[in-house]
């Protein structure tokens, strides 16, 4: 608490004391059977019930605005302490000058503890990055989850980055074909494998048996490269494990869900259709993006222009799209048996569900949770639950704001931040969690009057 603040309180409590000394007296004086003077006593009685009266509600807002900054801080070491990842949100504590510093500590504590779990990471990287043969590294689906400089020179820098697929570069076949054969033998396979322009390339493939995908290291003349030219995301070789079909009574820490967000022609759910769907597999707190998904949609009607300026998507765009019915195959398939989870998610199942009706195609409603009513019963004193201010709150990197995915993956990292929120307050299961988010009555309600 500030200096000022609290030679403030010291003062209040003085005249509460002087308040609560004057009454004692008078019924000091009245108990020894004097009879004091009417007038004083309507005096001290009138004056010192409302001094210290005063004083009290004076005590009472400076306590509870200070134990409120108090309950803030610990949520930012409770979100802290369920994710090694997070950095502390950004509440700011206003007149709060030894919080403030301490909350600033914090954020310092989580820098180091940052670059202390990164120093392995960043020597793998410097003797990766001093190999001169081209090496990619891919999942059993081809995705990109390493390149080397060398590598990136020999198969086009633009072609292969980490997260997209590696048959940009080369023909599908016999890099599967190759991948195989490796595996079976258990062994490294030295094979020719082609480029999409046809050129062919002696290659080494290395089977990650236990990870899935393999090491692919190429035969070619060496290209002069730095080692900030190496890209890996090795979590990509993440698989959830097999979804168990949730109850009320799963716990979240082990609960299989699905980060899901659509974009469409509009905002009436009525008449609203698909144009993306973006997904994502989480199992408890952790993130699987190698089980992700990102389509657009042939909306089978216009896009309004007012919706392109949102999501940037046009009629040009999803000409060659796939239907509705065959991503929400492609949508089941990944979301088969988990929880669907979205900010503001009532919408996006809503409209999945009339794509199903207009398409004859069985609709199950699945259990959901929504991660702006959980963050507005998670943080009742907060005001703005809009994605992006959460978003900075938390400190998440918003990359493709109003694209599926992109929205998909800030969804996905919230939830991670909220999940010890959870917890602090005691709710530990799906049931408890939806019962949670059913508190903040006037945001569901307005959700009902848009038809969700």
């Amino acid at each position: 608490m500030p200096r000022g603040r609290r030679h403030t309180l010291y003062a209040l409590v003085t005249l509460a004391l002087i308040a609560l000394g004057a009454l004692a007296a008078l019924i000091g004086e009245i108990m020894l059977g004097h009879e004091p003077d009417p007038a004083m006593v309507r005096v001290v009685l009138i004056g010192g019930l409302a001094l210290g009266a005063g004083a009290l509600i004076g005590l009472a807002v400076l306590v509870h605005r200070h134990f409120r900054h108090l309950e803030r801080l610990r949520g930012c070491v409770v979100t802290m302490a369920g994710d090694p990842d997070a950095v502390p949100p950004r509440f700011q504590f206003s007149n709060e000058t030894e919080l403030a510093s301490f909350w600033e500590s914090l954020g310092d504590l989580a820098g180091r503890y940052a670059a202390w779990r990164a120093r392995p990471d960043m020597r793998l990287r410097a003797v990766l990055g001093a190999v001169s043969e081209p090496i990619v590294v891919v999942t059993d689906s081809g995705q990109v989850s390493l390149v080397n400089g060398p590598a990136r020179s020999l198969l086009g820098g633009e072609r292969v980055k980490v997260g997209t697929s590696v048959f940009a570069a080369l023909v599908r076949r016999p890099v599967i074909r190759a991948i195989r054969r490796a595996r079976m033998q258990g062994a490294p396979l030295s094979t020719e494998l082609r480029m999409v322009e046809g050129l062919r390339v002696q290659t080494r493939v290395t089977p990650l048996v236990e990870h899935g995908g393999a090491v692919l290291s190429f035969v070619a003349e060496a290209v002069e490269t730095s080692a900030q030219e190496l890209e890996d995301d090795l979590e990509l070789h993440d698989r959830p494990p097999a979804a168990e079909a949730p109850d009320r009574d799963t716990r979240l820490d082990s609960l299989p869900a699905t980060v899901i967000d659509t974009e469409t022609t509009g905002l009436d759910v009525k008449e609203a259709r698909i144009v993306s769907v973006g997904g994502i597999r989480v199992h408890g707190e952790q993130l699987y993006r190698a089980a992700m998904m990102d389509r657009l949609v042939r909306p089978e009607v216009p896009i309004p222009p007012h919706s392109t300026a949102v999501h940037g998507i046009t009629d040009d765009m999803v000409i060659d799209a796939p239907a509705a019915p065959t991503v929400i195959a492609e949508l089941r398939r990944l979301a088969g048996g988990t929880v669907w989870i979205g900010h503001n998610i009532g919408f996006d199942i809503e409209v999945v569900r009339r794509e199903c009706e207009r398409n004859g195609i069985d609709w199950t409603p699945p259990y959901a949770l929504d991660t702006l009513l959980l963050s507005a019963a998670a943080m009742p004193d907060h005001d703005d639950f809009r994605l992006e201010k959460l978003a900075d709150l938390f400190g998440i990197e918003v990359q493709g704001r109003h694209t599926a995915l992109g929205d998909v993956l800030v969804t996905a990292q919230l939830y991670q931040r909220l999940l010890p929120m959870l917890r602090d307050l005691g709710i530990t299961t799906l049931g408890g969690a939806i019962e949670l988010q059913e508190r903040r009555a006037e945001i569901r309600a307005a959700q009902r009057r848009e038809g969700y």
